[in-house]
């Protein structure tokens, strides 16, 4: 399968997007139709003002509204890193100056005030509630809201979701494989919802869980099964890869006194969940943060790494950035250092960690999850 042209083209626009981090075996667009339809509506349909931008994957939706000269300054907030880098590489691909163009984190106060606000339907259906509420404080009231997705993504609740936030609430057409949304802001602001807490049993940890981390209801079953063969007596510096809410690195804490945590995930909220948690129940305990594309750009190397990988990469099934994150921890351990994987037994971990670690052994299995360390190369070999 040949690799996606990365060449965007909407009316008078012309682009070149890709996806974050770059590989020429990439596979997926870095834009698609709920972008262009976005982008249409809003060119029919938008005001002079300030623009703010929700969930750009690739910043599709932002550098478009820049390169056409878009009316006042366009505002952007996600909660991925690989987003918003994928923006920042994008934008001096195609020369694009960034001097009107602001961004801010999901938990940083609003660069500005925006007008109108273009918002890609996330994934995570808590994430967009959240989003929703934070539109009616920092929007004035009437200001228009376009929001879309793919038909095959969209929840069938959605109007129901979007009627407790926004002003009349109407769907359009189907196109381009998409459907946009239309509303305006109400003229109270609406207050967020509550964040979500799950029991960690038997330690009576009640870990808060933000909008849009994975596994808000309960704690996952792969979690949980990791959680039972933490290693122990462990010396050193330990990192909770892809951390999440912070449960595994928690548990290492718990079992390893004297070892000094580092937690890496590449969402803005998992680490603000990872960081609420880690230092309510550890206090005193010497825990670092990082949000970044995996280990990329963190210099510091690991006695232990410890992986729930996902196989997913927003809504497609890609094993990518398992392949990245492995071969990312075979560069970040110390000699002789332990990367723990966990992985649903038919994704075979064990056989792709062969390529960047020189023993491989399976630790636990389970009628779903297999548990497999892999010791790194001496740093020497």
């Amino acid at each position: 399968m040949d690799s996606p042209s990365p060449i965007f083209e909407h009316h008078q626009t012309r682009l070149t997007l890709r996806r974050w981090p770059r590989s020429a075996a990439d596979r997926l667009q870095a834009w698609d139709g709920a972008d262009r339809y976005l982008l249409d509506v809003v060119a029919e349909e938008g005001g002079a003002g300030p623009t703010l931008v929700l969930n750009d994957q690739c910043g599709a939706l932002a550098l478009s509204l820049l390169a056409t000269g878009q009316p006042g300054t366009v505002v952007s907030s996600g909660d991925s890193y690989t987003a918003w880098a994928a923006l920042q590489a994008n934008a001096a691909d195609n020369g694009i100056d960034l001097a009107s163009f602001h961004w801010h984190w999901p938990s940083d106060p609003p660069a500005l005030n925006a007008s109108q606000a273009l918002v890609r339907v996330p994934k995570e259906l808590s994430l967009l509630e959240w989003q929703l509420a934070s539109l009616t404080a920092q929007l004035p009231p009437g200001s228009p809201v376009w929001l879309a997705g793919m038909d095959k993504h969209l929840p069938r609740n959605l109007l129901e979701v979007l009627g407790r936030y926004l002003d009349k609430p109407t769907a359009g057409l189907g196109h381009y494989k998409a459907r946009v949304f239309r509303a305006r802001i109400p003229a109270s602001v609406v207050a967020p919802p509550e964040p979500a807490y799950i029991e960690v049993p038997p330690y009576g940890w009640q870990l808060r869980v933000d909008a849009g981390v994975f596994s808000r209801q309960q704690l996952d079953i792969g979690a949980r099964f990791l959680l039972e063969h933490i290693p122990e007596g462990v010396q050193g510096t330990v990192c909770d890869l892809g951390c999440g809410n912070g449960v595994i690195g928690m548990m290492v804490l718990q079992k390893n006194p004297l070892i000094s945590l580092w937690s890496c995930d590449e969402s803005a909220l998992a680490i603000s969940s990872a960081r609420y948690n880690l230092q309510r129940y550890f206090p005193q305990r010497s825990c670092s943060f990082y949000l970044g594309n995996g280990l990329d750009g963190l210099e510091q190397e690991f006695d232990w790494i410890l992986l729930n990988p996902p196989f997913h990469r927003g809504h497609a099934i890609d094993d990518s950035i398992a392949r990245m994150l492995f071969r990312q921890a075979s560069q970040h351990l110390r000699k002789d250092g332990v990367l723990r994987v966990i992985g649903n037994r038919h994704l075979g971990y064990e056989q792709l960690l062969k390529k960047y670690f020189r023993r491989v052994a399976v630790v636990a299995q389970n009628p779903k999850f297999t548990i497999v360390d892999a010791r790194s190369y001496s740093k020497a070999g």
